[in-house]
């Protein structure tokens, strides 16, 4: 029973997420990226210690191979628990971060000062055509006018009533983000990155325990200990 670790379960891959300082072109610590980082470590070095205990056992002539392969899928999976909860953990706290970036920053905050205005708005941009909508929200952004912005963004009205579709919205929102948000935009962008590369690790990590711990093999091995243990009962009854 020969077995290799999943080369995509590296953590480099996320580490190639974390951003550079200019000056010194060293990455800098960031503890969502770092976390998640250390659980595709954590998942590595398992996988690399199951197929090295997969090695031992199979090499172990001083017991019967179906009993090497029914070790090698209790420890193939007992040692892949906690790694696959500390990945979910890990996963789970940068999903979070995601979240609460894209919340905070979904819109500009409401001013009691300039809330009665935003019907207003909303109605004048309805009225315009595309070409003028377009040129009135690139004026906003560059003037950095926010109640304009936070009237667009804030609608509750939906596309036929507002002129605006949700793909259209969601652009106006991303602009906002990258343009008010630099740092923690372009940080949300890297993390969201990392995400879906981790998604793919857990899943080779997880795939990689399923062909160790179910591999015909292994299976061939249950069915003789429950055939084993079946022959034994009878032979008690027997008795």
């Amino acid at each position: 029973m020969a077995v290799d670790a999943p080369m995509s379960v590296d953590e480099r891959l996320i580490e190639q997420f974390l951003a550079v300082d200019p000056a010194t072109r060293e990455k800098v610590a960031d503890d969502d990226l770092d976390d998640l980082a250390g659980a595709v470590k954590a998942a590595r070095e398992a996988a690399q210690r199951i197929v090295k205990f997969v090695e031992v056992t199979m090499r172990d002539k001083t017991q019967m191979p179906d009993a090497g392969l029914l070790q090698v899928r209790t420890h193939a999976l007992s040692s892949s628990a906690a790694v696959a909860t500390k990945l979910d953990a890990a996963r789970t706290k940068v999903a979070s971060a995601i979240d609460e970036f894209e919340r905070e920053s979904a819109a500009p905050a409401e001013s009691p000062a300039t809330v009665h205005f935003e019907r207003e708005i909303r109605d004048a941009f309805k009225a315009m055509t595309d070409a003028q909508r377009k040129a009135a929200i690139n004026d906003a952004f560059k003037t950095g006018n926010k109640t304009v912005l936070g009237a667009i963004l804030r609608s509750p009205l939906p596309a036929y009533m507002s002129g605006f579709t949700t793909a259209h919205l969601e652009i106006v929102r991303h602009r906002y983000r990258s343009q008010f948000f630099p740092a923690q935009y372009e940080r949300s962008r890297r993390l969201k990155k990392a995400l879906a590369m981790a998604e793919r690790q857990g899943e080779a990590f997880v795939g990689f325990v399923e062909r160790v711990a179910n591999s015909p093999a292994v299976t061939l091995a249950q069915a003789a200990q429950r055939a084993r243990e079946e022959l034994a009962a009878l032979y008690k009854d027997a008795a």
